[in-house]
């Protein structure tokens, strides 16, 4: 036998194998077949296909045998590569971060990878005849089948986003894709799809959107809150006044003699602040009808006197200094003159209050120039604490008072903000805040004057 005299020049990992094919084919008089390595003279080994057939005489028995060594090195190089390329492949499937699956062109599951049978803890057996219900969770399967039966019947690609039960019963969002392989005529070969985690995700978009439902509604409720403040607001100081020119009224007319001319002067004086505020209550109908702010010619000096004597009115800021002064010849500006006076109002009565409780003697100072921006800047200051934060003060709610509601400032913002200007606080160098209003000198909306 070959084996037997030409033993050296079978490899040595291929020997006993070989040898062992061959007596078992001895045994039993059958066909033999195998591959092996065989050593050329230059002492380097290829592979053969090895295949012996015995010969038989009339009566059955083997008289010889005969053999064909068929060169098959380049095939078996061929296959070594493939099967390298095969481990690659099925390694970089295996490494990648989400769950790989494919189906037949008919939707049935041919393949599952790694990741999959160790999430779910199931087979791929168990994938197959509409298994893989079972993974999916009960709310969520109607839509996830609709999905893949269409597309498997119209060659879509797939999307699903679908809950998916872990080996321990615990469900996590995941979001699933999948793409037909088409041969050269177009025909769907196979489906190749994948499988992405996507819980942590779906669960703080889940989170965000109930907290923007909170936020949305906690807004309406600040907004409507914010509203009730600024018209209380608005209306405090001529309802103050009404009030005490009211009282003023009764005085007079219980004095004896009663005074009538000073009688007749608080009842004008009540007359002009109802009128105050029932302009107040027009301004805030036109607010709600979304109409634009209509602008006329004011004189900063009348608007100012005008507010300095409505808080005045209350008799407890009658007391603190106020000293103002403006450039000589200052143009008239254009604005709605019943929500600037508001803005100065304001103004006048925090920088009052901020100076009630300090040691130094209050003062109130109030000075208006025109810039060459084209724009005029009135500046309140006082000579108190200052601010903390100069910017925070602005935000709706927040108040340094212990009866303050904290919408002041917020609504004088909006006011000037709305015709075009800018309302900014800083705190003075020689101590105590200033607080600036800007507004600009050309018609910005519809003006008359």
């Amino acid at each position: 036998m070959w084996v037997g005299v030409g033993g050296g020049a079978v490899h040595p990992e291929d020997f006993d194998r070989v040898l062992a094919s061959w007596r078992v084919a001895l045994a039993a008089g059958a066909p033999i077949e195998h591959e092996v390595r065989f050593r050329r003279a230059d002492g380097t080994y290829h592979w053969f296909l090895y295949r012996g057939l015995p010969l038989r005489d009339d009566g059955g028995n083997i008289v010889k045998w005969y053999a064909t060594l068929t060169n098959i090195d380049a095939l078996k190089q061929t296959e070594s590569a493939l099967q390298t390329r095969e481990q690659e492949l099925v390694g970089i499937i295996e490494t990648i971060p989400s769950m790989l699956w494919s189906t037949s062109p008919t939707g049935e599951v041919t393949h599952i990878s790694q990741r999959v049978l160790e999430y779910t803890g199931l087979s791929l057996e168990d994938f197959l005849d509409l298994g893989w219900k079972r993974m999916i969770h009960p709310d969520d399967f109607e839509d996830t089948a609709k999905a893949f039966f269409r597309a498997i019947q119209s060659g879509d690609s797939y999307r699903a986003t679908h809950r998916l039960r872990r080996r321990d019963g615990e469900y996590r969002w995941y979001y699933a894709s999948g793409e037909p392989l088409r041969d050269s005529d177009g025909r769907i070969i196979q489906w190749y799809g994948l499988s992405i985690d996507i819980d942590e995700r779906k669960r703080a978009e889940d989170h965000l959107r109930d907290t923007s439902i909170k936020l949305a509604k906690a807004s309406r409720l600040a907004t409507v809150a914010e509203l009730a403040g600024s018209i209380a607001h608005e209306l405090n100081q001529p309802l103050m006044a009404i009030s005490a020119n009211s009282q003023a009224a009764k005085r007079w007319l219980n004095a004896a003699p009663p005074n009538m001319p000073e009688v007749n002067s608080a009842i004008e004086r009540t007359l002009r602040d109802a009128r105050a505020a029932d302009e107040t209550i027009q301004r805030i109908r036109k607010l709600f009808k979304r109409e634009s702010v209509v602008k006329k010619k004011a004189s900063i000096p009348d608007m100012m006197t005008e507010a300095i004597r409505l808080v005045q009115e209350d008799p407890n800021k009658r007391a603190v200094q106020i000293d103002w002064h403006f450039d000589e010849n200052l143009p008239a500006i254009p604005v709605d003159h019943i929500q600037i006076q508001e803005v100065l109002v304001n103004l006048i009565s925090n920088a009052i209050e901020a100076v009630e409780n300090d040691r130094v003697s209050p003062l109130i100072t109030i000075r208006a120039t025109e810039t060459d921006q084209n724009e005029m800047v009135i500046r309140v200051i006082d000579n108190g604490p200052g601010v903390n934060d100069p910017e925070e003060i602005f935000d709706a709610f927040v108040t340094t008072k212990a009866k303050g509601m904290g919408m002041g400032l917020a609504v004088s913002r909006s006011i000037v903000e709305a015709h075009s200007g800018r309302l900014w606080a800083e705190n003075s160098k020689a101590g105590g805040a200033i607080f600036n209003v800007a507004l600009p000198l050309s018609h910005a909306g519809p003006t008359t004057g």
